[in-house]
Formats: structure tokens, C-alpha cells, sequence
């Protein structure tokens, strides 16, 4: 009997504790919905001082991710080499980073900054499934091919990393009378490692920072419609890297905000949809 009712009792407290879990867990929750329904309104009302909008849920709530330190995948260049040239392959070491490929379609240069550039005939006939299925197979947004009536265009589609889009990576396919003549932009190795960062800003300390470069620089731009997770590139050397960045969305152009340094930049990620 005692042993019975010691047990009703244990069963008691682990209920009650997980009662009370529950009950801070809301509490909690509470906050900080109520402290990031504050920073919008505060926010908005900056942002109309200046005589902008801040559309109602522009601001995300989504944490940005680690950055990533990004090694040089010479098999993954081969491998793009070769689809856009054909597998008959020949390779060389241009020394400086450099290797040169040549096959039936062409030749191509591949830079150890993740640079690349082909020409050639590299595909006729069934151009915009060719350049579709390039950015499929190595980490590219689709990219909206529209010919004029001569056939004729040029393209750009932005790199892709864990799903999000990379500001400064790009891959750039030009189109000559129905033919691919040249592609070029940057190959990014599809496997990195984790480089935790300290406080990475949020969707509205990025907000702040772009608010504080508009003032600084007098940029034109009466509407902010959303902020979304990206990536930004950086290059030195022969080192590669992803940092977190929010792509702040305006009636003009998009700005980018590096979620390390809060550095802004100015530029364009117009295809596909980065997280918000």
C-alpha cells in the first residue's frame, strides 16, 4: 500500500512539473511574440519618418544559418567541364588555380575562386532544356529563358547553397542564333563546413542597418515588401566562403545586409524564392 501510493505520489509531481513546464514554455512564447510585435511597430514608424513603408509581415522571424567554409571540388569542375563540352575530355594544369578543358563542344576554364567560362557550340536544338538541366545538376535556380525572335538572349540564374539563393554567385548562359555559345559565372562546391558566427543580426537589426545606409546614401526606395535569408559569397584568393545575409526586398531594387558585419550592398536576386 505504501509503496502505492508513493508511486500516485511520484506520478503526481512529474505531472505537476510538466504542468508547469508547459505553462513557462507559454510564457515565454508570449514574450517574445509580444517584444517582436513591439520592434515591428517601432520599426514601421521609423521607417515612416523617413517617409518609407515597411509592409505588415516584412519582418521575418527566421534565424539566420552558420556560415560555411567552402573547398575547391576539382571532380565537381570536371564533371561540369564535361557536361558542357562533351565526355571526351582533356585537361591540363594552367598553374595559378587554373585547369583548361577541351572537348568536342569547346573548351573551358575553371579558377580555384570558383570562377569558370566555356565557349564553343556547346548545345543547339534544345537550348533552354540543356541550360535547365546545367543548373539542376549543379546548384543553380532555373533560369527564365526567353529567346527573341532571332534567337538570340542572355541569362543569368543565381547559385543555390542549402536552398538558399547566393548573393555574388551566378552562372550566365549567352544564346547565338538557337546556339549556346557561352556559359560562365561561378561553380560552387556542393559540400562545406560550418563556421559558427557571434549574434548574427536578425531580420530587423537588418532592417536597421539598411534604414541607416538609406540615410547615409540618399537611396531611392519608398517600400520594403519582405526580408529573406541568402547567402553572400566572399572570394580571396584561392578561399571560398558563404556568410549569412538578408536580402531586404524594395519597390526598386533589393539590398543585401551581411549578418556578420552589417555590411549593405545593392544588387539583384530577381528568379526563385530565398526563405522569409
Amino acid at each position: 500500500m505504501e509503496r502505492f501510493r508513493l508511486k500516485n505520489i511520484i506520478i503526481l509531481i512529474l505531472v505537476l512539473l510538466n504542468g508547469f513546464l508547459l505553462f513557462s514554455l507559454a510564457q515565454r512564447r508570449t514574450a517574445e511574440r509580444d517584444a517582436f510585435h513591439r520592434t515591428a511597430e517601432q520599426l514601421a514608424a521609423l521607417f515612416e519618418e523617413d517617409g518609407m513603408t515597411l509592409e505588415s509581415g516584412a519582418i521575418s522571424r527566421n534565424l539566420p544559418p552558420d556560415g560555411v567554409a567552402l573547398t575547391r571540388d576539382t571532380a565537381l569542375e570536371e564533371q561540369a567541364a564535361a557536361f558542357l563540352l562533351g565526355d571526351a575530355l582533356s585537361s591540363s594544369d594552367q598553374g595559378g588555380g587554373i585547369f583548361h578543358y577541351a572537348g568536342p563542344a569547346g573548351e573551358a576554364l575553371f579558377r580555384s575562386g570558383g570562377g569558370f567560362e566555356a565557349a564553343g557550340t556547346l548545345a543547339q536544338g534544345d537550348v533552354e532544356d540543356f541550360c535547365r538541366d546545367f543548373c539542376r545538376t549543379f546548384s543553380y535556380e532555373a533560369p527564365d529563358l526567353r529567346l527573341d525572335e532571332e534567337g538570340n538572349g542572355v541569362f543569368t540564374a543565381p547559385g543555390v547553397y542549402g536552398r538558399l539563393p547566393v548573393f555574388n554567385c551566378a552562372v550566365t548562359f549567352t544564346v547565338e542564333d538557337q546556339v549556346l555559345t557561352a556559359v560562365s559565372g561561378t561553380l560552387l562546391p556542393k559540400t562545406g563546413a560550418a563556421v559558427p558566427g557571434d549574434q548574427p543580426l536578425s531580420a530587423a537589426g537588418a532592417l536597421v542597418a539598411f534604414q541607416r545606409m538609406r540615410r547615409e546614401s540618399a537611396a531611392v526606395a519608398s517600400t520594403v515588401t519582405d526580408t529573406r535569408l541568402c547567402y553572400e559569397l566572399q572570394v580571396s584568393g584561392a578561399s571560398m566562403s558563404l556568410a549569412p545575409a538578408w536580402r531586404i526586398v524594395t519597390d526598386t531594387e533589393d539590398y543585401f545586409v551581411n549578418c556578420l558585419t552589417g555590411a549593405v550592398t545593392a544588387g539583384a536576386i530577381r528568379t526563385g524564392e530565398g526563405a522569409s
